[in-house]
């Protein structure tokens, strides 16, 4: 499959989706589609970064060897379609114990920007969250942010998952 060509041509899930299985099939074409979330072209980036989000629901684990190249993608500042494919698998995916920390302060980057957009806040909630799982003591670092984004209604979604997630974080502390 000419993974470019792909990612160039269609903007939508059942392609994105078709990707995905093929990167589970032929998993030497994963490290591509990290390379294209960092592409010159702003379309190969989008779809690269939803690839990331198919991949996860097809294999829980077969992202997990990738996480320095995420977090090295990350601070590059990618497009948002990269960042939200990337917070989206975080809700899944075992997080590796060397990048806890800069991920958790990504996300907390990400909650903190009223720029930023919405599925990356609500997906990154659930990957801080489940940081704070492991390290209870950063649930009160989190919590502020949460609770100013559920306060400020930015969207129902945010809302919805932002409440649910202070109910875990509360019972944490």
């Amino acid at each position: 499959m000419d993974l470019k060509k792909h990612l160039r041509d269609r903007n939508l899930k059942w392609n994105w989706d078709a990707i995905a299985k093929y990167c589970i099939e032929n998993p030497a074409s994963i490290a591509k589609i990290l390379d294209y979330c960092t592409d010159e072209e702003i379309i190969i980036q989008q779809n690269a970064g939803a690839v990331l989000g198919k991949l996860i629901d097809h294999d829980k684990q077969v992202l997990y060897p990738y996480q320095q190249r995420f977090i090295a993608i990350l601070s590059q500042n990618p497009h948002d379609a990269v960042k939200r494919g990337m917070m989206r698998v975080y809700q899944w995916l075992a997080i590796d114990e060397e990048i806890e920390g800069e991920l958790f302060n990504y996300i907390i980057k990400y909650l903190a920007n009223p720029e930023e957009a919405i599925a990356i806040k609500a997906f990154g909630m659930t990957a801080a969250r489940r940081i704070c799982e492991k390290y209870p003591e950063l649930a009160n670092e989190l919590l502020p942010y949460i609770e100013t984004l559920v306060e400020q209604k930015v969207s129902a979604g945010v809302t919805n998952r932002g409440k649910k997630e202070m109910k875990i974080l509360n019972a944490l502390i």
